[in-house]
Protein backbone atom coordinates (compact mmCIF):
# COMPACT_ATOMS: atom_id res chain seq x y z
CA UNK A 1 0.00 0.00 0.00
CA UNK A 2 1.46 3.35 -1.14
CA UNK A 3 2.07 6.13 1.45
CA UNK A 4 -0.45 9.14 0.84
CA UNK A 5 -0.69 12.79 1.26
CA UNK A 6 -1.41 14.29 4.29
CA UNK A 7 -4.96 13.92 5.07
CA UNK A 8 -7.67 15.58 7.77
CA UNK A 9 -10.88 15.40 9.08
CA UNK A 10 -12.69 17.79 11.45
CA UNK A 11 -16.40 17.52 12.77
CA UNK A 12 -16.69 21.05 14.45
CA UNK A 13 -20.39 21.45 16.94
CA UNK A 14 -22.11 18.42 15.52
CA UNK A 15 -25.73 17.86 16.26
CA UNK A 16 -27.11 15.08 14.93
CA UNK A 17 -31.01 15.03 14.83
CA UNK A 18 -34.09 12.77 13.95
CA UNK A 19 -37.43 13.94 13.04
CA UNK A 20 -36.31 17.08 14.96
CA UNK A 21 -35.16 16.03 17.97
CA UNK A 22 -31.31 16.28 18.82
CA UNK A 23 -30.22 13.14 19.62
CA UNK A 24 -26.65 13.64 19.90
CA UNK A 25 -25.36 17.49 21.03
CA UNK A 26 -22.20 19.09 20.41
CA UNK A 27 -19.83 16.75 19.19
CA UNK A 28 -15.85 17.92 18.28
CA UNK A 29 -12.86 16.02 17.13
CA UNK A 30 -10.46 16.08 14.69
CA UNK A 31 -8.21 13.25 12.63
CA UNK A 32 -4.88 13.21 10.22
CA UNK A 33 -3.64 10.84 8.93
CA UNK A 34 -2.31 8.03 10.46
CA UNK A 35 -5.28 8.56 13.16
CA UNK A 36 -8.07 7.21 14.16
CA UNK A 37 -11.08 7.46 16.79
CA UNK A 38 -12.99 5.02 18.50
CA UNK A 39 -17.26 5.91 19.52
CA UNK A 40 -18.62 3.77 22.43
CA UNK A 41 -21.59 3.91 23.98
CA UNK A 42 -24.67 1.83 24.67
CA UNK A 43 -27.17 0.66 22.41
CA UNK A 44 -29.25 3.24 20.66
CA UNK A 45 -27.16 6.21 22.06
CA UNK A 46 -26.75 7.13 18.27
CA UNK A 47 -22.98 5.46 17.30
CA UNK A 48 -24.70 4.74 13.97
CA UNK A 49 -26.39 7.87 13.92
CA UNK A 50 -23.38 10.01 14.06
CA UNK A 51 -21.95 8.49 11.02
CA UNK A 52 -25.11 8.52 8.73
CA UNK A 53 -24.26 11.60 9.46
CA UNK A 54 -20.63 12.23 8.84
CA UNK A 55 -21.33 10.47 5.31
CA UNK A 56 -25.04 12.27 4.48
CA UNK A 57 -27.00 9.60 4.81
CA UNK A 58 -28.61 11.92 7.24
CA UNK A 59 -29.69 15.05 6.73
CA UNK A 60 -30.84 16.78 9.81
CA UNK A 61 -27.80 18.35 11.61
CA UNK A 62 -25.76 21.63 12.58
CA UNK A 63 -22.21 22.20 12.46
CA UNK A 64 -19.51 21.97 10.39
CA UNK A 65 -17.69 19.18 8.71
CA UNK A 66 -14.41 19.61 7.47
CA UNK A 67 -12.15 17.35 4.99
CA UNK A 68 -8.78 18.16 4.08
CA UNK A 69 -9.52 21.96 5.12
CA UNK A 70 -12.85 22.30 3.17
CA UNK A 71 -15.97 23.23 4.59
CA UNK A 72 -18.23 20.27 2.84
CA UNK A 73 -21.17 20.22 5.52
CA UNK A 74 -23.59 20.99 2.93
CA UNK A 75 -22.10 18.68 0.26
CA UNK A 76 -23.11 15.05 1.13
CA UNK A 77 -22.27 13.92 -2.32
CA UNK A 78 -18.25 15.21 -2.08
CA UNK A 79 -17.98 13.54 1.38
CA UNK A 80 -19.57 10.04 0.14
CA UNK A 81 -16.68 10.37 -3.01
CA UNK A 82 -13.90 10.96 -0.21
CA UNK A 83 -14.95 8.41 2.54
CA UNK A 84 -14.67 4.28 2.60
CA UNK A 85 -17.90 3.65 4.43
CA UNK A 86 -18.61 -0.07 6.09
CA UNK A 87 -21.96 -0.34 7.90
CA UNK A 88 -24.20 -3.11 8.96
CA UNK A 89 -25.42 -4.12 5.88
CA UNK A 90 -23.04 -6.03 3.83
CA UNK A 91 -25.32 -5.40 0.61
CA UNK A 92 -24.08 -8.03 -1.11
CA UNK A 93 -25.32 -9.55 -4.56
CA UNK A 94 -26.91 -12.92 -4.25
CA UNK A 95 -26.45 -15.83 -6.35
CA UNK A 96 -22.49 -14.84 -6.61
CA UNK A 97 -19.69 -16.05 -5.43
CA UNK A 98 -17.42 -13.95 -2.96
CA UNK A 99 -14.80 -13.69 -6.27
CA UNK A 100 -17.62 -11.89 -8.46
CA UNK A 101 -18.28 -9.72 -5.89
CA UNK A 102 -14.75 -8.79 -5.65
CA UNK A 103 -14.27 -8.76 -9.45
CA UNK A 104 -17.77 -6.44 -9.49
CA UNK A 105 -16.53 -4.37 -7.25
CA UNK A 106 -12.98 -3.92 -8.73
CA UNK A 107 -14.49 -2.67 -11.91
CA UNK A 108 -16.74 -0.48 -10.24
CA UNK A 109 -13.75 1.63 -8.45
CA UNK A 110 -11.56 0.43 -11.23
CA UNK A 111 -9.09 -0.47 -8.65
CA UNK A 112 -5.72 -1.94 -9.23
CA UNK A 113 -5.99 -4.12 -6.19
CA UNK A 114 -5.80 -8.49 -7.04
CA UNK A 115 -8.77 -9.87 -6.24
CA UNK A 116 -7.01 -13.49 -5.34
CA UNK A 117 -5.23 -11.73 -3.28
CA UNK A 118 -7.86 -10.69 -1.21
CA UNK A 119 -9.48 -13.85 -1.15
CA UNK A 120 -6.57 -15.44 0.64
CA UNK A 121 -6.27 -13.00 2.82
CA UNK A 122 -9.64 -13.04 3.69
CA UNK A 123 -10.10 -17.07 3.30
CA UNK A 124 -12.99 -16.63 1.52
CA UNK A 125 -14.99 -19.43 0.48
CA UNK A 126 -16.04 -20.29 -3.03
CA UNK A 127 -19.58 -21.10 -2.40
CA UNK A 128 -22.14 -18.39 -3.10
CA UNK A 129 -22.95 -15.58 -0.44
CA UNK A 130 -26.29 -16.92 0.30
CA UNK A 131 -24.59 -19.90 1.62
CA UNK A 132 -21.77 -18.11 3.70
CA UNK A 133 -22.24 -17.43 7.08
CA UNK A 134 -22.35 -14.05 8.69
CA UNK A 135 -18.88 -13.78 9.66
CA UNK A 136 -17.89 -14.65 6.25
CA UNK A 137 -20.28 -12.10 4.45
CA UNK A 138 -18.61 -9.36 7.05
CA UNK A 139 -15.78 -10.65 5.74
CA UNK A 140 -16.47 -10.09 1.93
CA UNK A 141 -17.75 -6.79 3.02
CA UNK A 142 -14.76 -5.79 4.40
CA UNK A 143 -12.18 -6.68 1.85
CA UNK A 144 -14.56 -3.96 -0.44
CA UNK A 145 -12.33 -1.51 1.43
CA UNK A 146 -9.21 -2.57 -0.01
CA UNK A 147 -10.82 -1.87 -3.36
CA UNK A 148 -12.39 1.29 -3.14
CA UNK A 149 -9.19 3.00 -1.99
CA UNK A 150 -10.20 6.16 0.03
CA UNK A 151 -7.66 7.35 2.55
CA UNK A 152 -10.30 8.45 5.10
CA UNK A 153 -12.59 5.23 6.14
CA UNK A 154 -15.91 5.38 8.37
CA UNK A 155 -16.67 2.03 9.91
CA UNK A 156 -19.60 0.77 12.03
CA UNK A 157 -18.79 -2.15 14.57
CA UNK A 158 -16.51 -4.03 11.86
CA UNK A 159 -15.64 -6.29 13.89
CA UNK A 160 -19.07 -7.69 14.90
CA UNK A 161 -19.75 -11.38 13.83
CA UNK A 162 -15.75 -11.68 13.52
CA UNK A 163 -14.18 -14.78 14.77
CA UNK A 164 -10.79 -14.12 16.61
CA UNK A 165 -9.05 -14.47 13.20
CA UNK A 166 -11.18 -12.20 11.32
CA UNK A 167 -10.24 -9.87 14.12
CA UNK A 168 -6.59 -10.34 13.90
CA UNK A 169 -7.55 -9.89 9.95
CA UNK A 170 -8.89 -6.68 10.19
CA UNK A 171 -6.78 -5.17 12.84
CA UNK A 172 -3.74 -6.20 10.60
CA UNK A 173 -5.58 -4.21 7.64
CA UNK A 174 -6.76 -1.46 9.96
CA UNK A 175 -2.42 -0.88 10.77
CA UNK A 176 -1.97 -0.96 7.62
CA UNK A 177 -4.11 1.45 6.69
CA UNK A 178 -2.94 3.67 9.31
CA UNK A 179 0.47 3.77 8.76
CA UNK A 180 0.33 4.71 5.16
CA UNK A 181 -1.21 7.86 6.16
CA UNK A 182 -5.34 6.79 6.26
CA UNK A 183 -7.37 7.91 9.28
CA UNK A 184 -10.50 5.83 10.50
CA UNK A 185 -13.78 6.70 12.58
CA UNK A 186 -15.12 3.56 14.01
CA UNK A 187 -17.68 2.60 16.18
CA UNK A 188 -17.42 -0.69 18.53
CA UNK A 189 -18.88 -2.19 21.72
CA UNK A 190 -15.33 -3.11 22.00
CA UNK A 191 -12.47 -1.13 22.19
CA UNK A 192 -10.14 -2.72 23.68
CA UNK A 193 -8.97 -3.68 19.89
CA UNK A 194 -8.05 -0.06 19.58
CA UNK A 195 -6.16 1.04 22.27
CA UNK A 196 -3.86 3.11 20.26
CA UNK A 197 -6.39 5.20 18.72
CA UNK A 198 -8.46 8.25 20.49
CA UNK A 199 -11.52 7.66 22.04
CA UNK A 200 -15.28 9.31 22.69
CA UNK A 201 -17.97 8.08 24.71
CA UNK A 202 -21.76 9.16 23.21
CA UNK A 203 -23.00 8.57 26.34
CA UNK A 204 -21.37 12.41 27.46
CA UNK A 205 -22.97 13.84 24.55
CA UNK A 206 -26.89 13.23 24.48
CA UNK A 207 -29.27 15.82 23.16
CA UNK A 208 -32.10 17.24 25.49
CA UNK A 209 -34.54 16.53 22.65
CA UNK A 210 -35.26 19.98 21.66
CA UNK A 211 -36.04 20.96 18.38
CA UNK A 212 -33.13 20.91 15.94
Amino acid sequence: MEKIKKISISINSLSCAVDGKVILDDINFSLTSGQSITITGRNGVGKTLLLNTIMGFKASFRGKIFINGGDLSSNPSNRQEQIGYFGHKASLQIGLTPREVLNYWKAFYSSDAITSDLIKFWELPNNAVENCSKGQRKRIALARLSLMQRNIWVLDEPTTNLDPVGKEKFLELHTLHLKSGGLSIITTHEPEQFKKSKMINLDRYRGNLSQC
